[in-house]
Protein backbone atom coordinates (compact mmCIF):
# COMPACT_ATOMS: atom_id res chain seq x y z
CA UNK A 1 0.00 0.00 0.00
CA UNK A 2 1.69 3.62 -0.87
CA UNK A 3 1.81 5.61 1.99
CA UNK A 4 -1.03 8.11 1.37
CA UNK A 5 -0.12 12.25 0.81
CA UNK A 6 -2.06 15.03 2.48
CA UNK A 7 -1.17 17.07 -0.68
CA UNK A 8 -0.81 15.57 -4.61
CA UNK A 9 -0.85 16.99 -7.93
CA UNK A 10 -3.96 16.94 -10.11
CA UNK A 11 -4.76 15.15 -13.47
CA UNK A 12 -6.69 16.59 -16.42
CA UNK A 13 -7.64 14.39 -19.90
CA UNK A 14 -9.51 14.73 -23.18
CA UNK A 15 -13.14 13.65 -24.53
CA UNK A 16 -13.44 13.29 -28.22
CA UNK A 17 -11.21 10.37 -29.50
CA UNK A 18 -9.16 12.09 -32.38
CA UNK A 19 -6.91 10.21 -34.84
CA UNK A 20 -3.51 11.20 -34.45
CA UNK A 21 -2.95 11.46 -38.54
CA UNK A 22 -6.68 12.76 -39.04
CA UNK A 23 -6.12 16.65 -38.66
CA UNK A 24 -7.81 17.37 -34.91
CA UNK A 25 -10.61 20.17 -34.89
CA UNK A 26 -8.86 22.87 -33.04
CA UNK A 27 -10.27 25.46 -30.51
CA UNK A 28 -11.29 28.12 -32.24
CA UNK A 29 -11.81 30.17 -29.01
CA UNK A 30 -10.04 30.46 -25.58
CA UNK A 31 -11.96 27.41 -23.74
CA UNK A 32 -12.19 27.82 -19.35
CA UNK A 33 -11.63 24.49 -17.67
CA UNK A 34 -13.57 23.04 -14.65
CA UNK A 35 -11.75 22.42 -11.72
CA UNK A 36 -11.99 19.13 -10.48
CA UNK A 37 -10.54 17.32 -6.46
CA UNK A 38 -8.26 14.28 -7.26
CA UNK A 39 -4.90 13.33 -5.73
CA UNK A 40 -2.80 12.45 -8.99
CA UNK A 41 0.64 11.53 -8.17
CA UNK A 42 2.04 11.08 -12.29
CA UNK A 43 -0.32 10.47 -15.23
CA UNK A 44 0.31 9.76 -18.94
CA UNK A 45 -2.95 10.98 -20.88
CA UNK A 46 -3.97 9.26 -23.98
CA UNK A 47 -6.43 9.35 -27.18
CA UNK A 48 -10.22 9.38 -26.39
CA UNK A 49 -10.60 10.43 -22.67
CA UNK A 50 -8.04 7.42 -21.56
CA UNK A 51 -5.78 8.19 -19.04
CA UNK A 52 -2.92 6.17 -16.58
CA UNK A 53 -1.96 7.42 -12.65
CA UNK A 54 -0.52 6.80 -10.33
CA UNK A 55 -2.98 8.28 -7.12
CA UNK A 56 -6.04 7.79 -5.90
CA UNK A 57 -9.95 10.18 -6.41
CA UNK A 58 -11.38 10.19 -2.94
CA UNK A 59 -10.66 9.37 0.22
CA UNK A 60 -12.26 6.11 0.10
CA UNK A 61 -10.23 4.83 -3.04
CA UNK A 62 -6.75 2.97 -2.50
CA UNK A 63 -3.75 4.58 -3.64
CA UNK A 64 -1.95 2.59 -6.40
CA UNK A 65 -1.91 2.52 -10.56
CA UNK A 66 -5.42 3.39 -12.18
CA UNK A 67 -6.35 3.31 -15.27
CA UNK A 68 -9.46 5.06 -16.89
CA UNK A 69 -11.11 4.68 -19.84
CA UNK A 70 -14.24 6.67 -19.82
CA UNK A 71 -16.57 5.30 -17.41
CA UNK A 72 -14.47 4.63 -14.38
CA UNK A 73 -11.16 4.12 -12.50
CA UNK A 74 -9.85 0.33 -12.44
CA UNK A 75 -7.09 -0.60 -10.54
CA UNK A 76 -4.00 -2.20 -12.09
CA UNK A 77 -1.31 -2.64 -9.44
CA UNK A 78 -1.17 -1.27 -5.85
CA UNK A 79 2.61 -0.23 -6.39
CA UNK A 80 4.46 2.85 -5.79
CA UNK A 81 5.92 4.55 -9.13
CA UNK A 82 9.32 5.32 -9.48
CA UNK A 83 8.68 6.56 -13.43
CA UNK A 84 5.96 6.02 -15.63
CA UNK A 85 7.37 6.82 -19.57
CA UNK A 86 5.09 6.78 -23.04
CA UNK A 87 6.44 3.71 -25.13
CA UNK A 88 5.56 3.00 -28.67
CA UNK A 89 2.58 3.97 -30.09
CA UNK A 90 0.41 3.06 -27.15
CA UNK A 91 1.88 1.90 -24.27
CA UNK A 92 2.91 3.32 -21.38
CA UNK A 93 6.09 1.85 -19.48
CA UNK A 94 5.83 1.86 -15.45
CA UNK A 95 8.45 0.96 -13.06
CA UNK A 96 8.30 0.32 -8.97
CA UNK A 97 11.80 -0.34 -8.33
CA UNK A 98 12.91 -3.79 -10.37
CA UNK A 99 9.67 -4.62 -11.13
CA UNK A 100 8.38 -3.08 -14.83
CA UNK A 101 5.12 -2.93 -16.36
CA UNK A 102 4.28 -2.47 -19.85
CA UNK A 103 0.22 -1.15 -19.66
CA UNK A 104 -1.74 -0.95 -23.22
CA UNK A 105 -3.27 2.41 -22.85
CA UNK A 106 -6.08 1.78 -25.56
CA UNK A 107 -7.30 -0.73 -23.00
CA UNK A 108 -5.66 -0.71 -19.48
CA UNK A 109 -4.26 -4.26 -20.09
CA UNK A 110 -0.83 -5.33 -18.72
CA UNK A 111 0.87 -6.99 -21.22
CA UNK A 112 2.70 -10.19 -21.02
CA UNK A 113 6.43 -8.80 -22.45
CA UNK A 114 8.14 -5.30 -21.47
CA UNK A 115 10.67 -3.13 -23.37
CA UNK A 116 13.27 -5.14 -22.17
CA UNK A 117 11.43 -8.11 -23.47
CA UNK A 118 11.21 -6.12 -26.63
CA UNK A 119 14.30 -4.85 -26.83
CA UNK A 120 15.95 -8.60 -26.02
CA UNK A 121 13.83 -9.51 -29.00
CA UNK A 122 15.00 -7.09 -31.53
CA UNK A 123 18.85 -7.86 -30.88
CA UNK A 124 18.41 -11.33 -31.17
CA UNK A 125 16.67 -10.95 -34.38
CA UNK A 126 18.75 -8.02 -35.55
CA UNK A 127 21.96 -10.07 -34.70
CA UNK A 128 20.52 -13.08 -36.83
CA UNK A 129 19.41 -11.13 -39.75
CA UNK A 130 22.80 -9.47 -39.67
CA UNK A 131 25.10 -12.03 -39.16
CA UNK A 132 24.18 -13.71 -42.56
CA UNK A 133 25.20 -10.54 -44.40
CA UNK A 134 28.59 -9.94 -45.89
CA UNK A 135 29.09 -6.79 -44.17
CA UNK A 136 28.19 -8.37 -40.60
CA UNK A 137 29.52 -11.87 -41.21
CA UNK A 138 31.78 -11.90 -38.32
CA UNK A 139 29.68 -10.24 -35.48
CA UNK A 140 31.03 -10.74 -32.14
CA UNK A 141 28.24 -8.20 -30.19
CA UNK A 142 26.05 -5.15 -29.91
CA UNK A 143 28.58 -3.36 -27.93
CA UNK A 144 27.69 -1.23 -24.63
CA UNK A 145 25.41 1.07 -26.45
CA UNK A 146 23.33 -2.36 -26.71
CA UNK A 147 19.94 -0.88 -28.45
CA UNK A 148 19.03 2.87 -27.74
CA UNK A 149 15.51 4.09 -28.30
CA UNK A 150 15.14 7.22 -30.82
CA UNK A 151 12.55 9.09 -29.41
CA UNK A 152 12.19 7.69 -25.63
CA UNK A 153 8.95 8.64 -23.47
CA UNK A 154 7.15 9.59 -26.91
CA UNK A 155 4.27 8.14 -28.59
CA UNK A 156 5.14 6.86 -31.79
CA UNK A 157 6.91 4.28 -34.00
CA UNK A 158 9.87 2.52 -31.87
CA UNK A 159 12.82 2.87 -33.61
CA UNK A 160 16.25 2.03 -31.81
CA UNK A 161 20.33 3.01 -32.30
CA UNK A 162 22.36 0.12 -32.63
CA UNK A 163 26.17 -0.78 -32.35
CA UNK A 164 27.67 -3.96 -33.30
CA UNK A 165 30.92 -4.63 -33.00
CA UNK A 166 32.71 -6.97 -35.38
CA UNK A 167 35.90 -9.76 -34.85
CA UNK A 168 38.45 -7.36 -35.57
CA UNK A 169 36.86 -4.60 -33.57
CA UNK A 170 35.35 -2.67 -36.38
CA UNK A 171 32.16 -0.88 -35.10
CA UNK A 172 29.46 -0.56 -37.49
CA UNK A 173 25.85 1.35 -36.68
CA UNK A 174 22.29 1.66 -37.71
CA UNK A 175 18.67 1.59 -36.75
CA UNK A 176 16.00 -0.73 -36.46
CA UNK A 177 12.62 -0.88 -35.56
CA UNK A 178 10.26 -3.34 -33.12
CA UNK A 179 9.66 -6.06 -36.38
CA UNK A 180 13.62 -6.15 -36.98
CA UNK A 181 13.68 -3.47 -40.00
CA UNK A 182 16.84 -2.24 -40.17
CA UNK A 183 19.45 0.56 -42.11
CA UNK A 184 22.69 0.87 -41.85
CA UNK A 185 23.85 4.55 -41.66
CA UNK A 186 27.35 4.44 -41.74
CA UNK A 187 27.72 3.87 -45.90
CA UNK A 188 25.61 6.80 -47.35
CA UNK A 189 26.91 10.37 -46.57
CA UNK A 190 25.64 12.47 -49.27
CA UNK A 191 27.59 15.57 -47.76
CA UNK A 192 28.36 19.09 -49.63
CA UNK A 193 31.54 20.57 -48.67
CA UNK A 194 32.87 24.15 -49.81
CA UNK A 195 36.84 23.80 -50.48
CA UNK A 196 36.63 27.56 -51.11
CA UNK A 197 36.25 27.34 -54.83
CA UNK A 198 33.34 24.53 -55.35
CA UNK A 199 30.53 22.88 -53.53
CA UNK A 200 31.31 18.96 -53.47
CA UNK A 201 29.36 16.37 -52.89
CA UNK A 202 31.06 13.13 -50.84
CA UNK A 203 28.39 10.12 -51.45
CA UNK A 204 30.03 7.90 -48.88
CA UNK A 205 31.90 8.33 -45.60
CA UNK A 206 35.54 7.24 -45.77
CA UNK A 207 35.96 7.22 -49.60
CA UNK A 208 37.16 9.78 -51.51
CA UNK A 209 35.08 11.85 -53.79
CA UNK A 210 35.38 11.71 -57.15
CA UNK A 211 38.31 13.83 -58.67
CA UNK A 212 38.74 16.13 -55.54
CA UNK A 213 40.10 14.33 -52.84
CA UNK A 214 38.11 14.92 -49.77
CA UNK A 215 37.05 12.33 -47.27
CA UNK A 216 34.50 12.52 -44.95
CA UNK A 217 34.29 10.26 -41.54
CA UNK A 218 31.73 10.39 -38.70
CA UNK A 219 32.95 11.22 -35.36
CA UNK A 220 30.72 8.64 -33.41
CA UNK A 221 31.74 10.33 -30.37
CA UNK A 222 29.45 13.04 -31.28
CA UNK A 223 26.25 11.97 -32.68
CA UNK A 224 22.88 12.68 -31.94
CA UNK A 225 19.57 11.25 -33.23
CA UNK A 226 16.96 14.70 -32.59
CA UNK A 227 14.02 13.09 -33.70
CA UNK A 228 11.86 11.28 -36.20
CA UNK A 229 8.81 11.23 -38.25
CA UNK A 230 6.54 8.71 -40.01
CA UNK A 231 9.39 8.49 -42.95
CA UNK A 232 12.50 9.64 -41.66
CA UNK A 233 15.15 9.43 -38.70
CA UNK A 234 17.16 13.02 -38.29
CA UNK A 235 20.43 13.00 -36.63
CA UNK A 236 22.92 15.76 -35.69
CA UNK A 237 26.62 14.21 -36.61
CA UNK A 238 30.12 15.50 -36.32
CA UNK A 239 32.27 14.60 -39.31
CA UNK A 240 35.98 14.75 -39.92
CA UNK A 241 37.34 16.50 -43.24
CA UNK A 242 40.59 15.92 -45.05
CA UNK A 243 41.20 17.19 -48.15
CA UNK A 244 39.99 20.33 -47.71
CA UNK A 245 41.48 24.32 -46.58
CA UNK A 246 37.70 24.40 -44.83
CA UNK A 247 38.73 23.03 -41.60
CA UNK A 248 38.91 20.10 -40.14
CA UNK A 249 35.54 19.07 -38.60
CA UNK A 250 31.61 20.58 -39.81
CA UNK A 251 28.24 19.72 -38.19
CA UNK A 252 25.24 17.77 -40.10
CA UNK A 253 22.04 17.42 -39.84
CA UNK A 254 21.28 14.25 -41.81
CA UNK A 255 17.38 13.50 -42.78
CA UNK A 256 17.74 9.52 -43.17
CA UNK A 257 14.97 7.23 -45.12
CA UNK A 258 13.35 4.17 -42.68
CA UNK A 259 13.26 2.66 -46.19
CA UNK A 260 15.51 0.09 -47.40
CA UNK A 261 17.11 0.45 -50.54
CA UNK A 262 20.16 -0.67 -52.00
CA UNK A 263 22.70 -3.00 -50.44
CA UNK A 264 26.14 -2.89 -49.17
CA UNK A 265 28.24 -6.23 -48.65
CA UNK A 266 24.64 -7.99 -48.43
CA UNK A 267 23.16 -5.31 -45.72
CA UNK A 268 20.55 -2.96 -46.24
CA UNK A 269 21.28 0.80 -46.29
CA UNK A 270 18.90 4.01 -46.63
CA UNK A 271 16.86 4.61 -49.68
CA UNK A 272 17.62 8.02 -49.46
CA UNK A 273 20.24 10.28 -47.13
CA UNK A 274 19.78 14.24 -47.09
CA UNK A 275 22.28 16.35 -45.52
CA UNK A 276 21.89 19.73 -44.48
CA UNK A 277 25.18 21.83 -42.97
CA UNK A 278 24.51 23.49 -39.70
CA UNK A 279 27.07 26.22 -40.28
CA UNK A 280 27.74 29.90 -39.83
CA UNK A 281 30.17 29.97 -42.78
CA UNK A 282 27.70 31.96 -45.04
CA UNK A 283 26.78 35.21 -45.10
CA UNK A 284 22.79 33.94 -43.89
CA UNK A 285 21.80 35.40 -40.33
CA UNK A 286 19.18 32.22 -40.49
CA UNK A 287 22.00 29.83 -40.98
CA UNK A 288 24.13 31.26 -37.99
CA UNK A 289 20.59 31.54 -35.81
CA UNK A 290 20.38 27.81 -36.52
CA UNK A 291 24.15 27.07 -35.77
CA UNK A 292 23.47 28.90 -32.78
CA UNK A 293 20.20 26.97 -31.66
CA UNK A 294 21.87 23.79 -32.31
CA UNK A 295 24.94 23.70 -31.32
CA UNK A 296 25.75 26.10 -28.48
CA UNK A 297 21.95 25.41 -26.91
CA UNK A 298 21.84 23.23 -23.49
CA UNK A 299 18.83 21.78 -21.86
CA UNK A 300 17.52 22.13 -25.45
CA UNK A 301 15.12 19.01 -26.80
CA UNK A 302 14.03 18.65 -30.11
CA UNK A 303 11.24 17.24 -32.52
CA UNK A 304 10.22 17.49 -35.85
CA UNK A 305 6.87 18.54 -37.20
CA UNK A 306 5.94 18.33 -40.71
CA UNK A 307 9.69 18.23 -41.58
CA UNK A 308 10.17 21.09 -39.86
CA UNK A 309 12.48 21.04 -36.83
CA UNK A 310 11.58 22.55 -33.13
CA UNK A 311 14.95 23.24 -31.15
CA UNK A 312 12.97 23.29 -27.70
CA UNK A 313 15.06 24.91 -24.88
CA UNK A 314 13.39 25.15 -21.38
CA UNK A 315 15.37 27.02 -18.63
CA UNK A 316 12.34 26.48 -15.83
CA UNK A 317 11.01 29.74 -16.45
CA UNK A 318 10.89 30.39 -20.13
CA UNK A 319 10.22 27.75 -23.21
CA UNK A 320 12.12 29.19 -26.31
CA UNK A 321 11.15 27.42 -29.68
CA UNK A 322 13.20 27.99 -32.65
CA UNK A 323 11.58 26.28 -35.88
CA UNK A 324 14.39 25.38 -37.89
CA UNK A 325 13.84 24.77 -41.79
CA UNK A 326 16.07 22.28 -43.57
CA UNK A 327 16.72 23.55 -47.21
CA UNK A 328 18.93 24.17 -50.40
CA UNK A 329 19.68 27.65 -50.87
CA UNK A 330 22.30 29.64 -52.90
CA UNK A 331 24.67 32.11 -50.39
CA UNK A 332 28.36 32.98 -50.17
CA UNK A 333 31.24 32.58 -47.74
CA UNK A 334 31.80 35.01 -44.91
CA UNK A 335 35.38 34.69 -45.22
CA UNK A 336 36.42 33.26 -48.88
CA UNK A 337 39.46 30.97 -48.64
CA UNK A 338 40.05 32.42 -52.17
CA UNK A 339 39.78 36.01 -52.56
CA UNK A 340 38.45 35.90 -55.97
CA UNK A 341 35.51 33.79 -54.77
CA UNK A 342 34.53 37.39 -52.60
CA UNK A 343 30.98 37.39 -53.45
CA UNK A 344 30.60 34.02 -55.42
CA UNK A 345 27.37 32.26 -54.47
CA UNK A 346 27.45 28.48 -53.51
CA UNK A 347 24.65 25.82 -53.89
CA UNK A 348 24.07 24.44 -50.38
CA UNK A 349 22.22 22.21 -48.26
CA UNK A 350 21.56 24.51 -44.61
CA UNK A 351 19.54 24.65 -41.58
CA UNK A 352 18.05 27.82 -41.33
CA UNK A 353 16.22 29.39 -38.89
CA UNK A 354 12.80 30.28 -39.68
CA UNK A 355 10.74 31.68 -36.35
CA UNK A 356 11.48 31.68 -33.16
CA UNK A 357 9.34 32.75 -29.91
CA UNK A 358 9.39 32.31 -26.13
CA UNK A 359 6.59 31.85 -23.31
CA UNK A 360 6.58 32.36 -19.62
CA UNK A 361 6.21 29.07 -17.81
CA UNK A 362 5.17 28.40 -14.49
CA UNK A 363 7.84 25.65 -13.24
CA UNK A 364 9.95 23.03 -15.98
CA UNK A 365 6.98 20.58 -15.72
CA UNK A 366 4.75 23.61 -17.14
CA UNK A 367 5.61 22.10 -21.18
CA UNK A 368 4.46 19.32 -22.82
CA UNK A 369 4.84 18.55 -25.97
CA UNK A 370 2.29 16.06 -27.77
CA UNK A 371 1.71 13.11 -30.43
CA UNK A 372 2.29 15.43 -33.59
CA UNK A 373 5.23 17.80 -32.13
CA UNK A 374 3.25 20.34 -31.49
CA UNK A 375 4.84 22.53 -28.01
CA UNK A 376 2.47 23.44 -24.92
CA UNK A 377 2.99 26.10 -21.98
CA UNK A 378 0.97 26.71 -19.20
CA UNK A 379 1.55 29.93 -17.02
CA UNK A 380 -0.66 31.81 -14.70
CA UNK A 381 -3.81 29.96 -15.73
CA UNK A 382 -3.55 29.70 -19.38
CA UNK A 383 -2.26 27.14 -22.06
CA UNK A 384 -0.75 27.80 -25.05
CA UNK A 385 0.10 25.90 -28.11
CA UNK A 386 3.04 26.31 -30.59
CA UNK A 387 1.54 27.39 -33.76
CA UNK A 388 4.78 27.05 -35.23
CA UNK A 389 5.37 31.02 -35.15
CA UNK A 390 4.12 32.03 -32.05
CA UNK A 391 2.46 30.98 -28.75
CA UNK A 392 -1.74 31.23 -28.72
CA UNK A 393 -3.86 30.80 -25.99
CA UNK A 394 -6.32 27.48 -25.83
CA UNK A 395 -7.49 26.90 -22.74
CA UNK A 396 -7.52 28.42 -19.47
CA UNK A 397 -6.84 26.94 -16.37
CA UNK A 398 -6.67 27.33 -12.14
CA UNK A 399 -3.92 30.20 -11.56
CA UNK A 400 -2.31 27.78 -9.19
CA UNK A 401 -1.62 25.23 -11.93
CA UNK A 402 2.12 24.42 -12.44
CA UNK A 403 2.11 21.13 -14.63
CA UNK A 404 0.87 20.55 -18.07
CA UNK A 405 1.42 17.14 -20.04
CA UNK A 406 -0.87 16.67 -23.66
CA UNK A 407 -1.52 14.06 -25.91
CA UNK A 408 -2.78 16.13 -28.07
CA UNK A 409 -5.66 19.16 -28.60
CA UNK A 410 -8.22 17.00 -27.18
CA UNK A 411 -6.58 15.38 -24.59
CA UNK A 412 -4.34 17.36 -21.91
CA UNK A 413 -3.28 17.17 -18.28
CA UNK A 414 -3.17 20.19 -15.98
CA UNK A 415 -2.48 20.26 -12.40
CA UNK A 416 -0.98 21.77 -9.38
CA UNK A 417 2.11 19.55 -8.11
CA UNK A 418 1.67 19.52 -4.36
CA UNK A 419 -2.24 20.04 -3.78
CA UNK A 420 -5.49 18.62 -4.97
CA UNK A 421 -7.42 19.38 -8.01
CA UNK A 422 -7.29 19.00 -11.81
CA UNK A 423 -8.66 20.15 -14.88
CA UNK A 424 -9.66 17.96 -17.71
CA UNK A 425 -10.98 19.36 -21.47
CA UNK A 426 -14.93 18.39 -21.05
CA UNK A 427 -17.11 16.37 -23.89
CA UNK A 428 -18.93 19.12 -23.90
CA UNK A 429 -16.05 21.51 -25.59
CA UNK A 430 -16.34 19.32 -28.44
CA UNK A 431 -19.30 20.00 -30.91
CA UNK A 432 -20.42 16.72 -32.81
CA UNK A 433 -20.28 16.51 -35.91
CA UNK A 434 -23.99 15.79 -38.20
CA UNK A 435 -22.77 12.84 -40.47
CA UNK A 436 -26.14 12.75 -42.33
CA UNK A 437 -25.62 15.84 -44.72
CA UNK A 438 -24.43 15.10 -48.57
CA UNK A 439 -22.07 18.10 -48.40
CA UNK A 440 -19.87 15.76 -45.65
CA UNK A 441 -16.39 14.46 -47.44
CA UNK A 442 -13.60 12.85 -46.63
CA UNK A 443 -13.07 12.08 -42.54
CA UNK A 444 -16.00 13.43 -40.07
CA UNK A 445 -15.49 12.58 -36.57
CA UNK A 446 -18.45 12.08 -34.99
CA UNK A 447 -19.75 10.71 -31.44
CA UNK A 448 -19.42 6.80 -32.40
CA UNK A 449 -15.61 7.62 -34.18
CA UNK A 450 -14.56 8.50 -37.04
CA UNK A 451 -16.34 7.84 -40.69
CA UNK A 452 -15.62 8.53 -44.16
CA UNK A 453 -17.39 10.04 -46.98
CA UNK A 454 -17.12 9.55 -50.81
CA UNK A 455 -16.64 12.65 -53.03
CA UNK A 456 -20.99 12.38 -53.63
CA UNK A 457 -21.10 12.65 -50.20
CA UNK A 458 -22.14 8.52 -49.94
CA UNK A 459 -20.87 7.07 -46.46
CA UNK A 460 -18.53 4.37 -46.82
CA UNK A 461 -19.47 1.05 -45.01
CA UNK A 462 -18.62 -2.55 -44.81
CA UNK A 463 -15.58 -1.25 -47.35
CA UNK A 464 -11.58 -1.01 -47.33
CA UNK A 465 -11.17 3.02 -48.56
CA UNK A 466 -7.48 3.99 -49.25
CA UNK A 467 -6.90 7.60 -47.91
CA UNK A 468 -3.54 8.89 -49.66
CA UNK A 469 -1.17 5.64 -49.28
CA UNK A 470 -2.77 4.21 -46.86
CA UNK A 471 -5.78 1.64 -46.15
CA UNK A 472 -8.45 1.95 -43.29
CA UNK A 473 -11.73 -0.23 -43.19
CA UNK A 474 -15.19 1.46 -42.69
CA UNK A 475 -17.16 -1.30 -40.71
CA UNK A 476 -20.90 -1.92 -41.42
CA UNK A 477 -21.89 0.81 -39.23
CA UNK A 478 -19.69 3.28 -41.11
CA UNK A 479 -17.14 3.81 -38.20
CA UNK A 480 -13.63 3.17 -38.71
CA UNK A 481 -12.05 -0.10 -37.50
CA UNK A 482 -9.05 -1.02 -35.38
CA UNK A 483 -7.20 -4.10 -34.45
CA UNK A 484 -7.75 -7.18 -35.72
CA UNK A 485 -10.66 -7.47 -38.72
CA UNK A 486 -11.49 -10.58 -40.51
CA UNK A 487 -12.79 -9.68 -44.35
CA UNK A 488 -13.92 -13.46 -45.90
CA UNK A 489 -11.48 -15.18 -44.43
CA UNK A 490 -8.48 -13.39 -43.98
CA UNK A 491 -7.00 -11.35 -40.98
CA UNK A 492 -5.92 -7.89 -41.13
CA UNK A 493 -4.90 -5.55 -38.30
CA UNK A 494 -5.52 -2.15 -38.15
CA UNK A 495 -3.24 0.37 -35.61
CA UNK A 496 -4.67 2.49 -33.63
CA UNK A 497 -5.50 5.14 -35.69
CA UNK A 498 -6.72 3.25 -38.08
CA UNK A 499 -3.82 2.35 -40.80
CA UNK A 500 -3.47 -1.12 -41.57
CA UNK A 501 -0.47 -2.82 -40.36
CA UNK A 502 1.84 -4.44 -42.54
CA UNK A 503 5.26 -6.28 -41.66
CA UNK A 504 5.84 -7.82 -38.21
CA UNK A 505 3.29 -7.38 -35.43
CA UNK A 506 3.92 -7.86 -31.79
CA UNK A 507 0.39 -8.12 -30.36
CA UNK A 508 0.20 -8.94 -26.49
CA UNK A 509 3.47 -10.46 -26.34
CA UNK A 510 3.16 -12.67 -29.68
CA UNK A 511 4.44 -11.76 -33.12
CA UNK A 512 2.74 -11.84 -36.40
CA UNK A 513 3.62 -11.04 -39.76
CA UNK A 514 0.99 -9.00 -42.15
CA UNK A 515 2.25 -9.48 -45.99
CA UNK A 516 2.28 -6.01 -48.24
CA UNK A 517 -1.22 -6.85 -48.96
CA UNK A 518 -2.10 -6.35 -45.16
CA UNK A 519 -3.11 -10.30 -45.17
CA UNK A 520 -2.07 -11.84 -42.09
CA UNK A 521 0.57 -14.30 -43.22
CA UNK A 522 0.58 -18.17 -42.02
CA UNK A 523 2.99 -21.51 -42.24
CA UNK A 524 6.56 -20.84 -44.02
CA UNK A 525 8.04 -17.06 -44.42
CA UNK A 526 11.11 -15.81 -45.86
CA UNK A 527 11.84 -12.57 -44.38
CA UNK A 528 15.39 -11.25 -46.12
CA UNK A 529 16.65 -14.80 -46.27
CA UNK A 530 15.56 -15.97 -42.40
CA UNK A 531 12.98 -18.41 -42.66
CA UNK A 532 9.89 -18.18 -39.89
CA UNK A 533 7.02 -20.39 -39.61
CA UNK A 534 3.69 -19.08 -38.24
CA UNK A 535 1.14 -21.07 -37.15
CA UNK A 536 -3.01 -21.45 -38.01
CA UNK A 537 -3.30 -18.18 -35.93
CA UNK A 538 -0.74 -16.48 -37.14
CA UNK A 539 1.22 -16.63 -34.39
CA UNK A 540 5.18 -16.87 -34.79
CA UNK A 541 6.24 -20.27 -33.15
CA UNK A 542 9.92 -20.44 -31.67
CA UNK A 543 12.00 -22.82 -29.86
CA UNK A 544 10.50 -25.89 -31.14
CA UNK A 545 10.87 -28.05 -34.05
CA UNK A 546 8.49 -28.17 -37.45
CA UNK A 547 8.79 -30.23 -40.57
CA UNK A 548 11.62 -31.44 -38.83
CA UNK A 549 13.53 -27.56 -38.79
CA UNK A 550 14.89 -26.14 -35.86
CA UNK A 551 13.70 -22.89 -34.61
CA UNK A 552 15.14 -20.79 -32.47
CA UNK A 553 14.19 -18.28 -29.56
CA UNK A 554 14.00 -15.25 -32.10
CA UNK A 555 11.56 -17.79 -34.40
CA UNK A 556 14.41 -18.34 -36.74
CA UNK A 557 15.24 -21.49 -38.75
CA UNK A 558 18.03 -22.50 -36.94
CA UNK A 559 20.13 -23.88 -40.17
Amino acid sequence: MIKRLTKATSLLVAAAAVISIIPASAATATTSLETKEGTIEKAIAFDGGKYLFEGYRSDDDQSGLYYYGGDKDKLIEDINVDSMDKYGDKYASVKDGNDEYLVDLSSGKEVDDTVSDNTDYVKTRLKTTLSKTDRYSSINSFGNNDLTQISSNQFGETWYTYEATTSGSAKLHGYVNNSGKYIDTDVTANIYVNNGTKTVKVEKFGESDSGNNIIVNIDQSKTQEIGQDKDYIYRLITVNITGTGNGASATYIQKISKAQGDKEGKAYIPKDVTSYEVTSLYKSEDADDADSAIINATDTSFRVVNGVIYAIKNDGEKVTVNTIKLKKDKVTLDNPIIIDNKGTKFDVYLAEKSSKDDQDIASSAAVSVDVEGNVWALNNGKIYKFDGSDFQVVYTVDRSFDTLEVYNSDNLIAWKDGDDGYATVSKATTTPVDPTPVTNKGWVNTASGWTFYNTDGTQVKGKWVQDGSTWYYLKADGTMATGWIQDGSTWYYLQSWGGMQTGWLNANGTWYYLNGSGAMATGWLNDNGTWYYLNGSGAMLSNTIVDGYKLGASGAWIR
